[in-house]
């Protein structure tokens, strides 16, 4: 580690406890994602002008807009990030630019500061947006997922500056809303836009460089039972008489698990740096309209992984649907009555994925920063979805995931972070920026 690197180090560490300062302000804001996608939480406009006000104080041209959900749905009908019912008043994106002095190479810095609904609160020891800073962690909703890689972002600029570090590649900061439910704000900020050589998305990888990461597909399957008198009744599986809709689920549950299993030892369905193989999740059930009658419905609401090299050619999953699609009908072959009446998938969203080749040369670059940090350089997946694909794909920016927290700690209550993981992950994000973009020229 050279003289100005291990001034980095030193200051990253002096300044843990404003590390720990911001992401308690950025906890404060309650940037709820609302379920209908057309109105605002109530803390993201707040939370992103607070941000637009630390960037403005280093330096950094801003932009804040309110994206124009059915322009960008026109544009990009089809293609991922695209979404229908997407509006954005209230809900902005930040985007900001400082400027380097000529003859690097630009880096592009992202998060959401958007964040799930807490839950009940009685599950949570303390206000989930009144931080909480105890022993050696801060708790509170967004601490992992994932205002704490924005505050590590956000503070690896800051002491950069402070230290008098300039460099000579641009560094890009933006901050967008919509993750939790699409990706419809990372679309808006490439279609503004922003782009860089190389990018970093803070989303919790524990502190892991991942590359590549999981798209997901969200869909419901229904099937259509005949309600009777669930205790006069027997099932009529000819469907002249009642045909109980929990049995029909039961059936598609099993062959659910068939399909996993299938995939378990599949090559197409694995990755050699995720963990565990793509599988078919179910999230949700439900059927029954009455407790003495037999259901006339059920559905199963599904999340669906997939790989980048499963992508169609418009960069989703339109591959793996209809894998899904033709499995679900050779489980209704199966019984008699479903191959009357076939269950039906309805698709609700489909988010995408990328993949930046392990040799290039922002990846062996990040590496290298995450070493001297006193990181592990090793490269894994990451497991759940994050928007890299819409910068890495669409803009033309290959991004990584890294940042700090256990990822499993993502959406549970009494969320927590710890502080060792912000100071690391803000000093290998500092050093990386500094070894990428490369010193300004005197």
């Amino acid at each position: 580690m050279n003289p100005t690197e291990q001034r980095i180090s030193e200051a990253v560490e002096a300044a843990s406890d404003r590390i720990v300062e911001t992401l308690c302000a950025l906890v404060s804001f309650p940037s709820i994602v609302k379920s209908d996608p057309r109105e605002a939480g109530p803390g993201e406009h707040d939370c992103q002008h607070y941000l637009k006000g630390r960037l403005e104080a280093l330096g950094f041209a801003t932009d804040l807009w309110d994206p124009d959900g059915p322009a960008l749905l026109e544009k990009y009908r089809g293609r991922p990030g695209a979404h229908e019912g997407r509006t954005f008043e209230g809900r902005p994106n930040l985007g900001g630019t400082l400027k380097g002095s000529g003859g690097g190479r630009s880096i592009m810095l992202n998060g959401h500061i958007d964040v799930v609904p807490p839950g009940s609160r009685d599950h949570w020891r303390s206000d989930p947006f009144q931080p909480v800073v105890e022993d050696g962690f801060v708790r509170g909703r967004g601490t992992v997922d994932m205002k704490g890689g924005v505050a590590s972002m956000l503070m690896a600029i800051e002491i950069l500056k402070e230290i008098g570090v300039d460099l000579a590649g641009d560094v890009v900061f933006t901050t967008v809303v919509d993750e939790e439910i699409g990706g419809m704000g990372s679309l808006a900020m490439v279609d503004r836009g922003f782009t860089a050589d190389a990018g970093i998305m803070t989303e919790p990888t524990a502190n892991r460089i991942a590359p590549l990461c999981h798209g997901i597909l969200w869909g419901r399957i229904i099937l259509d039972g005949i309600g009777g008198h669930a205790e006069l009744t027997p099932n009529s599986w000819d469907g002249s008489g009642p045909v109980d809709a929990v049995q029909l689920v039961r059936q598609m549950l099993d062959g659910i698990d068939i399909l996993n299993r299938r995939w378990t030892t599949d090559p197409r369905k694995n990755h050699p740096l995720m963990e565990l193989p793509n599988q078919v999740i179910v999230t949700q059930i439900q059927a029954g309209e009455h407790p003495s009658s037999t259901a006339g419905r059920g559905e199963i609401v599904v999340d669906i992984q997939y790989l980048p090299h499963e992508k169609d050619e418009f960069g989703l999953g339109g591959h793996v649907k209809r894998e899904f699609e033709a499995h679900v009908a050779a489980v209704c072959q199966a019984d008699p009555y479903l191959r009357k009446k076939p269950a039906r998938v309805e698709w609700i969203l489909d988010a995408d994925c990328a993949e930046v080749p392990a040799d290039h040369p922002f990846v062996a670059a990040f590496q290298s920063a995450a070493e001297a940090a006193e990181l592990s350089p090793a490269l894994s997946g990451f497991g759940a979805h994050s928007d890299i694909g819409l910068p890495t794909s669409l803009g033309g920016t290959p991004t990584v995931n890294f940042g700090p927290g256990d990822p499993a700690q993502s959406h549970q209550p009494n969320e927590q972070v710890s502080i060792r993981d912000l100071v690391d992950c803000t000093k290998a994000i500092a050093l990386a920026i500094h070894r990428w973009c490369g010193p300004a020229k005197a």
